[in-house]
C-alpha cells in the first residue's frame, strides 16, 4: 500500500518543492503526495506524513518512521533528526511528522486545510490530549532542511503558542520511547508489520543485506565503507543495517552515495523488535545473501534468521581475533562456534584463516580476503608535502612519526609518545603526529606534554579520508604499537602512501610488512625499546627513501582492493552453492532465546 504524504501549504519556491518531490520519488517505500486531507482515501492506511516543501528526506525515512510507530502502539506520532544535528527541536516537527491517521482525524475538523504550521499544531494537540509527546527517530530523517525563511517564522510562532499555554519545548518531543529499557529483556516482540510497499531496485547481481555493528571510527568501518560501494558498482543491490548502539555515521556517506537503503535497527524499533525488523528487510528486499561484518548481534541471530529464511546464504567476514573481550569474547572464536550456521567465511589474513580451520571450520568454505586499498586513490597527488609538514612544525630533515587510528588502550598510543620523547632526548629532530579519535585522546596529549614534546606534537583528531592521505604522504614512519590487530587498515594506507611501517608483529601484519618494507616489533612487551630500535635506522633520509618506495610497491603489487572485491564475490557464490545442501536449523524457541540473550548482553554493555 502506498503511504500518503500531505505536502503542507507554505510559501516555498518551486525549486524547494521540486527538491521534496525528488526525495519522495527516492523513498524506499511507495509514497503518494497529496495536497489536502480531503484527498486521503478512506483506506489510507494507518499512518500519514506531514511534510514541509523544501525538506529533503533520507531515503528510508518514511519506512523507518512507520516501523517506529508500528512497534510503539502508545506513541501517536514521530519526527526525526536532521543529518548532522541530532538535537530535538520544534523545527524538526515543523518539517516532518508521521502521525496515525485515526489520531489526525480526531484532532482535525472534516475538510480542514493543512497549512505550514499544521504539523506542530497537531503535535501540540497530541501532547495535550494524550499527555505524551512526539516520538523521536535519532538517526537522520531529514537529509536537508526546508528553506530557513519558511521554517523560521513558523518555528517562532509555534514556540510562542506553546509558551502561551505553558507547554515547555522539551515536552513536545518525548525521548522516553527510544531509551534503553531498564529491565532485562524477557522475550522478542511480536510485530504486526506495517502495510508498506517496498520499491525494489533493479539488480544484475545479488541482493545483499550487510549486517554491520555500526559506523564508528575504525578500520573495519573504513573497510565496509569501501567494500559496499564497490559491490554496488558490480550490479549487486546493497541494503545496510546496523545492529548495535554505537556511533553510526563515520564514512557512512560513502555507502549512501551508491546504496541509500540504510537502516539503523536500534533507532527505528525497540530492542525486542530488532530481529523482526531485520527479518522484514530480508523478506521485503528479497535478499539472497546476508553479509555479516563485525557484528556480535548478527552472529547470534543466525539461527533465528536461518530458520525463517532457508534459501538465504550467510557469509561472515572475520576482521580480528579480538574485540571488546569483556562483552564479546573473540570474533574469531564466535565465527568458529557459529560455523554450522554459516555458509562461508572470509578472514582478513591467511593467519586468521589458519586459526579458523585449525579450530574446526571447513577449509573449503573459508577464504582469506585482505581488506585491500584502492592504490589509484591512495598515492601522492595532493598539495606540496612541505606545506603539510610545516603545519606540524617539521622541516624537510625532521623525522615525522605518525600514529593514525583509534586512540584507545589496545592501540597503545603511550608507546608512540614514549618513542618520540626518547628520540628527542637523544637530540634527534622528531615530531609526533596523532590522527584519530578515541577514549585516550586527552590522556595521550597530557603524556606528550609531560614528556617534553610541547611544540613537537600535533593532535589532529578524526580526519576525512582525503585529508588523511595528505597526512600519511607527509609523514616518514607509521608507528603502530598495537597490542592486537587482524591487519590494521591504517597499515595498508600508510604503506600505499610510502609511509614506512614500524608496527607490532600481531595478527597477519607480517603478510604486508616483509623484509625491506618496514619493521615488525615483538608485541608482547609493553615498553618502547623494540620500537626505538626499529625506528633508528630511518633517521637516515637515504635509508628512508628506498624503504618508502618498497613499502608502496608491496601494496600496489599484492593488496589492491580489486582483488578483495573479487574474493568477496567468489565467496558469496560459494555460500549460495553450499546453502542448497546445508539445513542446520535450531528449534525456533531455542533460536529466539539465543536472540534474547544476545540483545540483553548488548543492552547491559550499552547501559554502562
Amino acid at each position: 500500500m502506498s503511504l500518503s504524504v500531505l505536502l503542507l501549504a507554505a510559501s516555498a519556491t518551486d525549486a524547494a518543492r521540486e527538491r521534496t518531490r525528488r526525495s519522495l520519488a527516492a523513498q524506499s517505500i511507495a509514497v503518494t503526495a497529496r495536497a489536502s486531507v480531503s484527498e486521503l482515501p478512506q483506506d489510507a492506511g494507518e499512518y500519514v506524513v506531514l511534510l514541509m516543501p523544501g525538506a529533503v528526506l533520507d531515503a528510508t525515512a518514511c519506512e523507518r518512521a512507520a516501523w517506529f510507530l508500528a512497534t510503539r502502539p502508545r506513541v501517536s506520532c514521530v519526527t526525526g533528526a536532521l543529518a548532522g544535528d541530532d538535537r530535538p527541536t520544534v523545527a524538526n516537527v515543523v518539517q516532518f511528522l508521521m502521525i496515525r491517521v485515526a489520531t489526525m482525524r480526531q484532532l482535525l475538523a472534516p475538510g480542514e486545510v493543512l497549512h505550514a504550521a499544521s504539523a506542530v499544531a497537531l503535535a501540540i494537540g497530541v501532547r495535550r490530549a494524550a499527555g505524551t509527546g512526539v516520538g523521536w527517530l535519532a538517526e537522520p530523517v531529514l537529509r536537508a532542511a526546508a528553506d530557513a525563511e519558511v521554517v523560521t517564522p513558523i518555528d517562532s510562532s509555534a514556540r510562542a503558542a506553546m509558551e502561551s499555554i505553558g507547554m515547555p519545548e522539551a515536552a513536545l518531543i518525548d525521548l522516553e520511547a527510544t531509551r534503553l529499557p531498564v529491565h532485562p529483556l524477557q522475550q522478542l516482540m511480536t510485530v504486526a508489520r506495517p502495510a508498506l510497499e517496498v520499491r525494489l531496485a533493479p539488480a544484475t547481481g545479488r541482493r545483499v543485506l550487510a549486517l554491520l555493528q555500526g559506523f564508528p571510527m575504525g578500520g573495519y568501518t573504513a573497510f565496509n565503507a569501501d567494500l559496499l560501494p564497490r559491490l554496488a558498482a558490480l550490479g549487486h543491490v546493497i541494503t545496510t543495517c546496523t545492529t548495535e548502539w554505537w556511533r553510526s555515521d563515520w564514512r557512512l556517506d560513502q555507502v549512501r552515495a551508491t546504496s541509500p537503503d540504510i537502516h539503523h535497527a536500534h533507532a527505528a524499533v525497540p530492542q525486542a523488535a530488532v530481529p523482526a525488523y531485520i527479518d522484514w528487510l530480508i523478506t521485503s528486499r528479497r535478499i539472497e545473501v546476508v553479509l555479516l561484518s563485525h557484528t556480535f548481534l548478527g552472529l547470534h541471530l543466525l539461527p533465528y534468521l536461518r530458520a525463517r529464511h532457508p534459501t538465504v546464504a550467510f557469509v561472515d567476514y572475520v576482521h580480528t581475533d579480538w574485540f571488546e573481550a569483556g562483552m564479546y569474547g573473540s570474533y574469531a572464536s564466535m565465527a568458529t562456534r557459529w560455523e554450522g550456521q554459516l555458509d562461508a567465511q572470509l578472514a582478513t589474513s591467511h593467519a586468521l584463516v589458519r586459526q579458523l580451520t585449525s579450530a574446526g571450520c571447513e577449509p573449503a568454505a573459508v577464504r582469506a580476503s585482505h581488506i585491500g586499498i584502492d592504490t589509484a586513490v591512495w598515492q601522492h597527488n595532493g598539495p606540496r608535502l612541505a606545506d603539510v609538514r610545516a603545519s606540524f612544525g617539521a622541516s624537510a630533515s625532521t623525522l615525522v612519526l605518525l600514529f593514525a587510528g583509534r586512540v584507545s588502550p589496545e592501540k597503545r598510543p603511550h608507546l608512540a609518545v614514549d618513542v618520540a620523547a626518547q628520540l628527542r632526548r637523544e637530540g634527534h629532530d622528531v615530531v609526533l603526529v596523532v590522527a584519530g579519535g578515541g577514549p585516550l585522546l586527552q590522556a595521550t596529549h597530557a603524556r606528550a606534554m609531560e614528556s617534553g614534546l610541547d611544540g613537537r606534537f600535533a593532535l589532529l583528531g578524526e580526519l576525512d579520508e582525503h585529508t588523511l592521505r595528505h597526512v600519511f604522504a607527509s609523514a616518514d614512519v607509521f608507528l603502530a604499537p598495537s597490542e592486537i590487530e587482524g591487519i590494521s587498515r591504517s597499515l595498508y594506507e600508510a604503506m600505499a602512501m610510502g609511509c614506512i611501517p614500524v608496527v607490532s608483529d600481531v595478527g597477519g601484519q607480517r603478510e604486508l610488512v616483509v623484509p625491506g618494507t618496514g619493521a615488525l616489533v615483538d608485541a608482547t612487551l609493553d615498553v618502547p625499546d623494540g620500537y626505538l630500535d626499529a625506528v633508528r635506522p630511518y633517521l637516515d633520509p637515504a635509508v628512508r627513501a628506498g624503504v618508502s618506495r618498497a613499502a608502496r610497491q608491496q601494496i600496489v603489487a599484492h593488496f589492491d582492493s580489486r582483488t578483495t572485491v573479487q574474493t568477496v564475490c567468489e565467496t558469496m557464490q560459494v555460500a549460495v552453492e553450499r546453502r542448497c545442501t546445508r539445513q542446520d536449523v535450531l528449534p525456533p524457541a531455542m533460536a529466539e532465546e539465543l536472540a534474547v540473550l544476545s540483545l540483553e548482553i548488548i543492552r547491559r554493555h550499552a547501559s554502562r
